[in-house]
């Protein structure tokens, strides 16, 4: 009995390791490839602020100043207070709403609030803005008189209300936020975003 037991094991192994050298050698002649699952290859794209956010500046050219848009009583954001540990923030800050052209503190914040009440209509702005906006350097001044404060709550308030709010809470600004940025060129970028995985930095 043991003799057959052993004779049917040597029988299975040797056909197992047949059955290993014929797939393989099936495999070799007719090139077959890993039936493994697929292995998905992407790449991803870097592209500077500094060309993104000029691109997509309003669309009223140089011939119509968007300043002369805006109510003249409006605060200019450079006459407030900057909090000293948040001065590089807000000095990014002001390169990009100046390559839009966009200097009174009423648009600002109203184009703050509308980004973060609708972030997935305008992005990638919203990222390039908003992140700047944490407060990761300490305590900032909660004053009126404070630029970075007046930022955040206006982030604040498009978080917790609807877009259209935003043109209530900041009046002196006439401009939504489709008026102020180029909505043809933000599409393009977003387009660009969702098929060739580009990224701003």
């Amino acid at each position: 009995m043991r003799k057959i037991t052993l004779l049917s094991a040597v029988m299975l192994i040797t056909a197992c390791l047949w059955s290993s050298f014929t797939d393989a050698s099936r495999q070799r002649r007719f090139g077959y490839l890993n039936t493994g699952p697929p292995i998905s290859l992407g790449l991803l794209y870097f592209v500077p602020i500094s060309l993104a956010v000029p691109s997509i500046s309003h669309m009223f050219g140089r011939s119509l100043s968007l300043q002369e848009l805006i109510d003249e009583d409006d605060e200019m954001a450079e006459a407030l207070y900057w909090d000293p540990a948040y001065e590089v923030t807000l000095r990014k800050l002001s390169v990009y709403f100046a390559h839009l052209e966009l200097f009174s503190m009423g648009c600002q914040e109203r184009l703050i609030c509308e980004l973060a009440a609708e972030p997935e209509t305008f992005s990638p702005i919203p990222e390039i803005f908003l992140k700047e906006l944490r407060p990761l350097h300490g305590p900032v001044t909660r004053s009126p008189d404070s630029l970075m404060w007046r930022y955040m709550v206006a982030m604040r308030e498009g978080f917790t209300a609807p877009i259209e709010a935003c043109g209530r809470s900041y009046p002196k600004c006439p401009l939504p936020a489709k008026k102020i940025l180029n909505m043809p060129v933000l599409k393009v970028w977003q387009f660009l975003a969702s098929k060739f995985n580009v990224r701003l930095m």
